[in-house]
């Protein structure tokens, strides 16, 4: 498990080493926010797309064998950002090879799922959340000291490169100290594993439940992608911030997932329950994104900040888990490749229409956010019903 949790963390680490100076750069290279948004959208694109190969190659092959060649492709493609990020289409480029290879997520949380049981497996998800949460605490931190003092001097050359580096070390440690999970005896025959991705979508599709888990994680991650992609900008046109401003801003993001993630989840869902967790997490998001909209000063700011954080680590988490839980061992990487792709849809489709809705209004893409967020929660009422109602079908 630790080894996952390093994974995931350099993997992670190296996208939000971006994030402080990447919008900036963009914005200094005459990119609109209309277009700079997609941009940065490709990454999760990318991710979308790859995501459930990654998990069915890992069904079929192991996952020690994708973890290898998905960091060593995460390697190469920061150093070609280090080396190429001097035009919006080089950065275009490296973004969609970071997503690809970044899209091995799914292949963490299979293994996770191989190392744990039903009792203990949101505690093993939650310890993958804070590797999460520890990338975007220390990620955004040296971002930021490494990508300009100021709007107008920002860069992610020398971010990249440090990724480039993490990744590589992050491949050693697995091809020397890695344990596969996923043995033969385990990769069966009759599986996801054997059908492409779309096939996969269908037969997940034919499972209303499991199906509903999925399109909501859709739907909670879009306006969280509306909010991240935007927020430099509003923060910016607001308050006259610059790339140090937001390399503090996100490591108070990483922070609490990292607190909630790694160390207050296990508890918390042993006590209350998976689904009271997630009801939670998107009362706390819709909040969360309404304060940072209204809020006078930046201690408003970070107060809201804090509310969308602790509300992404109760959803994400649970949702994960209870995903899992409704998966069959030989098709878990398949399912969870699936599950990962729905956070990516949403963090890509999220930008595609966030930065035109914030050229039209400052903080426009916060307000629709928070609207989206009261759907999502009188879905989930509904869906606690059937879950409940399964469960009793089941005793």
């Amino acid at each position: 498990m630790p080894i996952l949790f390093l994974v995931v963390f350099v993997v992670m680490a190296g996208f939000a080493m971006l994030l402080p100076s990447i919008m900036y750069v963009l914005e200094n290279m005459g990119v609109s926010q209309a277009a700079a948004t997609p941009i940065l959208a490709s990454y999760s694109f990318a991710q979308f797309v790859v995501g459930p190969f990654w998990g069915k190659l890992s069904d079929r092959h192991g996952r020690k064998p994708v973890l290898l060649v998905s960091l060593a492709g995460s390697a190469v493609s920061y150093a070609f950002l280090s080396t190429y990020a001097d035009t919006a289409a080089h950065i275009l480029i490296g973004l969609v090879a970071v997503g690809v290879f970044a899209g091995n997520t799914s292949v963490v949380l299979a293994s996770v799922t191989d190392l744990t049981n039903a009792e203990n497996r949101a505690k093993g998800m939650g310890l993958i959340g804070a590797g999460i949460g520890l990338s975007f605490t220390l990620g955004p931190f040296v971002g930021a000291m490494v990508g300009g003092a100021n709007a107008q001097s920002a860069t992610i050359a020398s971010a990249a490169l440090i990724s480039s580096i993490l990744c590589a070390v992050g491949l050693l440690v697995v091809l020397v100290r890695f344990s596969e999970t996923h043995g033969a005896k385990a990769r069966g025959h009759d599986g996801l594993e054997h059908i492409s991705r779309m096939e996969a979508f269908g037969r997940i599709k034919s499972r209303p439940v499991l199906m509903q888990i999925c399109l909501m994680m859709l739907c909670f991650t879009i306006p969280l992608a509306m909010m991240e992609s935007t927020l430099s900008y509003f923060m910016e046109i607001k308050f006259h911030w610059g790339p140090q401003e937001m390399g503090r801003l996100f490591f108070v993001i990483g922070m609490v997932l990292m607190i909630v993630q790694g160390g207050l989840i296990g508890r918390l869902t042993s006590r209350f329950g998976e689904r009271s967790l997630a009801r939670s997490g998107i009362v706390l998001m819709g909040g969360g994104l309404i304060t940072i909209l209204v809020a006078p000063s930046t201690a408003m700011v970070y107060l809201g900040i804090v509310a969308t954080s602790v509300g992404t680590a109760f959803f994400n988490t649970s949702m994960s888990s209870l995903a899992s839980h409704r998966a069959k061992d030989s098709e878990r990487g398949a399912v969870m490749g699936v599950f990962q792709s729905m956070q990516s849809l949403g963090r890509s489709s999220g930008p595609l229409v966030a930065g035109l809705l914030n050229q039209q209004l400052n903080g426009l893409p916060l307000l629709v956010g928070g609207g989206v967020m009261a759907i999502v929660l009188l879905w989930m009422v509904g869906l606690h019903r059937q879950l409940r109602d399964a469960d009793m079908r089941v005793l």
